[in-house]
């Protein structure tokens, strides 16, 4: 006996004996290895249309001009010639959806509230007293800032860096302080001509530091962060990134381990040749990750609190933290409930042998279309308004930084996706149920044959 286990233990993978085995399984691999390769031409290649040509669709981006300027100076010096400028640069092959808007009746804080609701990605905002200031700067009578030239007060550059900090900050602020440049260069150097043209050489050489620093930098500009990241607060991007994708996996885990732990349940009932209720087995399916997916949620949701993720708006949300943490988890829950239970539809459509191609698929669906903007992107990708990434993530935003609040919104889509998922998952049983039905009764069909013959 030991002789013959040991005979066994020494098998080669070529054995004549294991031929038929052995054709098997790498017929297996070769269609394994043509799926995989499938899947990464479908899915990687949507991932990287994604950014492909980016700057080809910054014109979806719309940047509002405010020229405050013109309408508060009977000569104004900057106001037109930033105008100017700006309506010239959307004849260049790249150039974002500059909006020259009407500042009748407007005020700075009307500017502000269309950029936090996102009316607009930006604002270049003329201020009102940008000639003006200069003028009485060079001539020693005001324009001053706490005793001192500020010159960057001429125009603000009005922003939610927080909205999408990948676009403010790696495109939109270095484009527009790019086109700030030649405009306010233009418009200081005639500024300073206006002013030489009728100084004397006494006024000229009874220059204070204050009027030399005026006619040194007549103008510049200044960024305003109506929803700034501080600092401190840059854990936050974990969640908004990477995060979600491990949020994915475990919930793939979540399923992977229930399915197996079903299954010595499933197969005992069957050795008895009994089996459930349609609405028990729907309940076995999701009853079991109902604790799972809150334990899960709670802790995600506080190894953020944990680095100091801030969960009241930063002071611009309709709560304060402890009401802001729970909003949070219970986002983050809705969320689960949205990745999760696709996983369960789809493990119960695909079979365990091809649920991983769901998982590579529904990661790469996600992060497409919610890592940047689908503002920026090719139309297809405006199917990421409905992915729950993209609701997760602006979700998360506003409770942490207080951008723009959409929080029923994204319940609600996250909550449309559950229901579909669960109704699915019902579906798919359902439809398993009644092909083992028919097959069983085909076998006992036959059964019934083989006995009359």
């Amino acid at each position: 006996m030991s002789e013959e286990k040991l005979r066994d233990f020494e098998t080669s993978l070529w054995d004549p004996r294991m031929k038929g085995q052995r054709r098997q399984m790498f017929k297996i691999l070769r269609m394994y290895f043509v799926l995989c390769s499938a899947a990464v031409w479908a899915c990687l290649s949507i991932f990287w249309g994604s950014t492909y040509l980016l700057e080809h669709y910054f014109p979806n981006a719309k940047v509002y001009v405010y020229d405050f300027d013109s309408t508060a100076n009977p000569n104004p010096l900057l106001g037109p010639a930033v105008v100017q400028y700006l309506r010239s640069t959307l004849d260049a092959p790249v150039h974002m959806g500059v909006i020259i808007r009407d500042p009748a009746g407007k005020t700075f804080d009307d500017v502000a509230r269309e950029i936090v609701g996102e009316k607009a990605w930006a604002a270049v905002v003329i201020n009102a007293n940008a000639t003006s200031n200069f003028r009485e700067a060079v001539a020693g009578t005001g324009g001053l800032l706490d005793g001192r030239w500020a010159p960057e007060g001429a125009i603000s550059l009005v922003i939610s860096g927080a909205r999408w900090y990948q676009v403010t900050d790696d495109y939109l602020l270095p484009y527009l302080g790019e086109q700030m440049r030649t405009p306010t260069q233009q418009a200081s150097r005639q500024a300073v001509a206006q002013y030489l043209s009728t100084a004397t050489p006494a006024t000229l050489g009874g220059l204070t530091q204050t009027q030399q620093a005026a006619l040194s930098t007549p103008f510049s500009y200044q960024n305003t962060d109506l929803r700034p990241i501080h600092p401190n607060q840059w854990s936050g991007a974990a969640p908004q990134e990477a995060g979600l994708i491990y949020y994915v996996i475990f919930a793939f885990h979540i399923s992977i381990f229930l399915f197996f732990s079903r299954m010595p349940f499933l197969g005992a009932m069957k050795k008895q040749g009994v089996r459930m209720t349609w609405l028990s087995t729907c309940a076995l399916r999701f009853v079991p990750t109902l604790p799972a997916y809150v334990l899960l949620s709670l802790s995600y949701s506080l190894i953020n609190k944990a680095f100091m993720i801030p969960v009241d708006g930063n002071g611009y949300a309709k709560f304060g933290p402890q009401g802001g943490f729970m909003i949070f988890w219970r986002l983050n829950l809705m969320t689960l409930f949205a990745l999760g239970f696709a996983m369960e539809s789809m493990i119960t459509l695909l079979t365990l042998k091809f649920f991983p191609f769901f998982l590579i698929s529904w990661i790469i669906l996600n992060i497409s279309s919610s890592f940047f903007p689908p503002t920026f992107a090719e139309k297809f990708y405006h199917y990421g308004y409905g992915m729950p990434f993209y609701h997760s993530i602006t979700g998360a935003r506003y409770i942490m930084y207080g951008t723009r609040d959409r929080l029923g919104l994204n319940f609600g889509v996250l909550t449309a996706w559950t229901v579909l998922s669960v109704v699915t998952t019902c579906l798919y049983e359902l439809m398993w149920r009644r092909i083992e039905e028919r097959k069983e009764r085909k076998e006992r069909a036959k059964d019934v044959e083989g006995q009359s013959s």
